[in-house]
């Protein structure tokens, strides 16, 4: 049996891949970045009317990033990239859209959708199955609760939590 299946976790440029994953040409990793098991980083996004074959953006991800298994992760479709900062983490079975950026420090937690060109700023934590429509802004140190769906920006340190999600 080959080497190659006898790890889980290939180290490729100083980050650490599962075998499953698929990283597509147009990702660009920093490093110490953890992609868990049957990722999909790099595909072309969905807009009604839009050719596939638009999609010529980047995802850039950071440095020391932790993505669990079953993330898909877009790649743009207008801007440069799709960006990942640093330090962030993404937990199981989360979709991220085309043309998002997420800065650094987030908590992105099981079951998350992120639609696309939706900004989420540093040190922002999204609870479990929660569901943010396109086209959103979520200012630093927010927190959006369980289950919530967010329909509108989200303010700088608030707690938001619901459906639709509203400020507590």
């Amino acid at each position: 049996m080959s080497e190659f299946y006898n790890v889980d976790f290939i180290n490729i440029d100083g980050n650490y891949i599962h075998r499953t994953a698929i990283i597509h040409d147009n990702v660009r990793l920093g490093t110490n970045n953890w992609i868990g098991a049957y990722c999909v980083i790099g595909s072309n996004g969905e807009i009604s009317g839009k050719d596939q074959k638009a999609f010529k953006g980047n995802v850039v991800i950071g440095d020391n990033n932790v993505i669990s298994e079953h993330v898909t992760i877009q790649r743009p479709y207008e801007f440069v990239s799709t960006y990942i900062g640093d330090n962030n983490i993404i937990m199981a079975h989360s979709h991220i859209g085309h043309d998002v950026k997420i800065l650094n420090d987030c908590e992105i937690c099981t079951g998350v959708i992120i639609g696309g060109y939706t900004v989420i700023e540093s040190g922002v934590k999204i609870k479990l199955g929660s569901t943010l429509r396109n086209r959103l802004k979520v200012g630093s140190n927010a927190l959006i609760g369980l289950g919530s769906v967010v329909v509108k920006d989200v303010e700088k340190d608030t707690i938001v939590y619901g459906v639709p999600a509203k400020k507590h």
